[in-house]
């Protein structure tokens, strides 16, 4: 199984329980570790990084190799040169301002430093599927999408900074996440034309009725100006909503000069936008580079890894902590 398909896959379960309305909030222990302690996480090839390779920006995509099967490689930012992996795959990724990067799989988050192996931390959600995750800039929280048939209706919990107890809602229409840079956090999934808003300190959320409909929503990001969602469907464009109570409305959108069947999960970094995507068929087995918010041509084509054919899946960049 290809990784776009784990992705569609565990978004499919989802879909099924998605929860269009209502909102509430309890607080619930998890378990938070050094490591994973069972099969959540269990690597299925070596880790390495390659000494040196981690002084600047590093790419982080689970991709399926025929040589090393499920692995998170590590690649240069944006040069995209293999430097490392991962000996496990996630349904998704996210990374915070320090460069730790945290890969959701099975009932967990795994949290790894910068270039770094080894788990850092875990943060699990008994009896949960986790899908993405989006870390506050102000508070250091971490936000996770799950589905959970055992919970109820809660599919987002937040994990204060270092805490293994989280706050769980049942949140509207949940799937992917955000926060912008004042820590109120953002909510896609599979409505088109709306995102959910749960404002700073508050426990209720907001709808924002976008003035663009989305085909197939993806990753929605904070891109240090605008709240941006991308639309998975041919052609992908990511647009960019300036949001004023529970309106959004588009600014911008940006385009890119290749044709493109399928997207991933993209991720915006700066001024440079990551996005796996296929020519044929459904399989994202591509990941391009581009300018943001600018589009066009891309900067930079990856067809292949060198360990052997890659079909590419979830997506984060790590920034150097040099460079905080």
């Amino acid at each position: 199984m290809n990784v776009l398909q784990v992705v569609r896959n565990a978004a499919a379960v989802a879909a099924m329980g998605a929860f269009l309305g209502g909102c509430g909030a309890s607080q619930v222990p998890g378990t938070l570790g050094a490591a994973p302690a069972d099969s959540t996480a269990q690597q299925s090839v070596r880790s390495w990084i390659k000494p040196g390779s981690t002084s600047g920006d590093l790419l982080y995509v689970g991709g399926d190799s025929q040589s090393a099967g499920p692995t998170t490689f590590i690649l240069t930012y944006p040069e995209g040169q293999l430097v490392g992996g991962i000996g496990m795959v996630s349904g998704g990724m996210c990374s915070d301002n320090s460069g730790n990067v945290y890969m959701t799989s099975r009932n967990a988050v795994i949290e790894y430093a910068h270039g770094g192996t080894t788990p850092i931390a875990t943060y699990r959600i008994p009896g949960a599927s986790t899908y993405q995750c989006a870390v506050d800039s102000t508070t250091g929280n971490l936000a996770v999408t799950f589905d959970c048939p055992p919970c109820g209706y809660e599919d987002l919990a937040i994990f204060p900074q270092g805490s293994n107890t989280s706050t769980r809602y049942d949140a509207p229409d949940a799937y992917t996440v955000t926060y912008d840079n004042q820590g109120d956090l953002f909510l896609a999934g599979y409505s088109g034309s709306q995102l959910a808003e749960l404002p700073s300190g508050s426990s209720t959320f907001t709808t924002i009725t976008l003035n663009q409909t989305i085909s197939e929503p993806g990753q929605v990001q904070w891109d240090g100006t605008y709240v941006t969602l991308q639309d998975l469907r041919s052609p992908g464009e990511i647009y960019r909503f300036s949001i004023s109570g529970s309106a959004g409305t588009v600014v911008g959108e940006t385009k890119f000069g290749r044709y493109m069947r399928r997207t991933n999960y993209s991720w915006i970094s700066g001024s440079t936008v990551a996005l796996p995507f296929s020519v044929h068929g459904n399989q994202t087995n591509q990941l391009g580079i581009w300018n943001y918010p600018r589009g066009g041509k891309a900067i930079n084509i990856i067809k292949k890894i060198a360990v052997g054919d890659t079909g590419f899946g979830a997506i984060t960049v790590s920034v150097s902590p040099s460079r905080k």
